[in-house]
């Protein structure tokens, strides 16, 4: 029996460095693969980092404020008169002036048109002043007084009323009158200037 438990005595130790070589093995495997795996994502982040850096840099370009340089500030520019040219040049008399047939279209669109209305109202005016002088003669050689009648001081009291009235009405008038000639005058005076700025006096 002892010799039965000698035989059955196996030794079975390669077995168990069998299975340790095979789990290295497979331990050993699974390292690579792992490896494989890490080395794959590592490259992942790189490239993700290079992506951002270059996304990054390309944004800032774009927000980077450029240098503004603001419109030129407009300057109305004044006319500046250039006489037209000796050669072929149309010459025309205005008045007292030779001017160029532009010129003298020029001073004739500045000229006042209201000139032959100014002179009817004028004459309107005084026509009512006229009136109211006779008026006045009348009030004044009256020779109505306290011993008169009623009518005939009702009469009097009827004319002084209405040249009052009249004399109120003329005043308003002659004023208003009085500033539309202001500004005849006003453009009688620059079409004056104008023909002595761009003109010469013919005579």
């Amino acid at each position: 029996m002892q010799g039965d438990k000698e035989h059955l005595n196996v030794d079975l130790g390669f077995l168990d460095e069998a299975k340790p070589r095979e789990a290295q093995t497979q331990a050993t495997s699974t390292y690579k693969v792992n490896w494989r795996n890490i080395a794959i994502i590592g490259g992942l982040f790189i490239a993700l980092f290079i992506w951002v850096e270059t996304s990054d840099k390309t944004s800032s370009r774009r927000s980077a404020p450029e240098s503004y340089t603001p419109p030129p500030t407009y300057q109305p520019q004044t006319p500046v008169y250039r006489p037209p040219a000796a050669s072929g040049a149309t010459t025309v008399n205005n008045g007292q002036f030779s001017c160029s047939s532009y010129d003298s279209n020029q001073a004739d669109l500045i000229a006042p048109k209201n000139e032959f209305e100014l002179t009817q109202a004028q004459g309107e005016l005084e026509r009512r002043s006229d009136a109211l002088d006779s008026l006045k003669l009348q009030i004044d050689t009256s020779t109505v007084n306290q011993y008169s009648d009623q009518t005939a001081i009702d009469r009097y009291n009827a004319m002084v009323s209405r040249y009052n009235a009249q004399l109120t009405l003329l005043k308003r008038d002659y004023s208003s009158h009085q500033t539309r000639i202001d500004i005849y005058n006003q453009q009688v005076q620059a079409r004056n200037n104008y023909l002595l700025t761009h003109c010469r006096r013919s005579r």
